[in-house]
């Protein structure tokens, strides 16, 4: 009888001791599952990128958590993807925005010389201009349509266009330009100094990456000049445009080509024109770089020269 006894207590105490690891292992495994969730949670709100770890050693338990975190770190690819395609959005918009306003302005400002001019020579020149400001803005309209169609190339195939220097008289193109602002100068009030050569410059630039080239600069310097504007073209192809920016940095003025950079210390902060045209000088064999000297910054473009048996 004391056997079964004693044999009975021995399997109570087997019973309750399995039955407090039981339990222990539950709370723990509760525990991991709670952190589990805890961890979901925050990574599908994006506030941490960090792997799930549990503090549990049960094998079930980390297998789930190894699974989730390869399909949370697929998940944060994707979501990057997608912040980084919204952000290239909003940029191609504000270019395209920013681009569509220039030959307006310039269209703007063409009428109204019209409408105080007489000659009748001049005022069919205004207009051959203004025809070739409209069609720059269909060309934009093309543009545009490329951008939002080259996300589904397989249904609409865009072929890229190589830009093809041309030798152009660059003096006329940027005094021609320079006339095109006459509206948006007079009504901030500046009055451009200009010193252009009195004879042709040749250069090696596509006309169309010319006039953009000039317009941006100019848009730019007219956005956040306050009351002066220098230009200058030299008989080497270099033209430079100067404006007051007293809140400007040297730090920043060196970052005014970059594609993403924006400048937000004051009125001589810049936008995309800069980045763009960057690109245009420097597919046309020229360059583009930044000075700041005592508060004034400069925009120097150097054109490609061509050679003599090219003239």
């Amino acid at each position: 009888m004391k056997i079964l006894i004693s044999l009975f207590i021995v399997l109570v105490l087997v019973l309750v001791v399995a039955l407090v690891v039981a339990v222990i292992k539950i709370v723990l495994l509760r525990r991991g599952f709670d952190e589990l969730t805890e961890n979901i949670e925050d990574q599908v709100k994006g506030e941490t990128q960090i792997p799930i770890t549990l503090t549990t050693t049960d094998p079930h338990a980390l297998k789930t958590a190894e699974a989730l975190n390869r399909e949370l770190k697929n998940l944060q690819t994707e979501r990057n993807a997608y912040v980084d395609g919204n952000r290239k959005v909003a940029q191609a918009v504000t270019e395209i925005s920013h681009d569509i306003r220039t030959p307006l302005t310039a269209i703007n400002s063409y009428l109204d010389l019209m409408q105080d001019e007489k000659d009748e020579e001049l005022k069919a020149q205004y207009l051959e201009r203004i025809k070739n400001r409209t069609l720059s803005l269909s060309d934009l309209a093309d543009e545009l349509f490329k951008y939002s169609t080259s996300t589904d190339p397989a249904r609409y195939p865009v072929k890229s266009e190589e830009t093809l220097p041309e030798v152009l008289d660059i003096c006329r193109t940027l005094e021609e330009c320079i006339l095109s602002f006459y509206a948006a100068f007079k009504k901030k009030g500046i009055e451009p100094e200009i010193e252009l050569p009195d004879e042709p410059v040749y250069v090696l630039c596509d006309r169309k990456s010319a006039n953009r080239i000039f317009e941006n600069i100019i848009s730019n310097a007219l956005k956040y000049a306050d009351d002066s504007l220098e230009v200058k073209l030299d008989n080497k192809g270099c033209a430079t445009f100067s404006n007051p920016a007293p809140d400007l940095t040297p730090v920043s003025a060196a970052k005014l080509f970059d594609r993403y950079y924006t400048v937000n210390e004051g009125s001589a902060s810049t936008g995309l024109g800069f980045s763009i045209a960057r690109e245009l000088t420097d597919r046309n064999g020229g360059s583009i770089e930044s000075s700041l000297a005592e508060g004034i910054l400069s925009i120097i473009v150097h054109f490609k020269m061509p050679e003599k048996a090219e003239r």
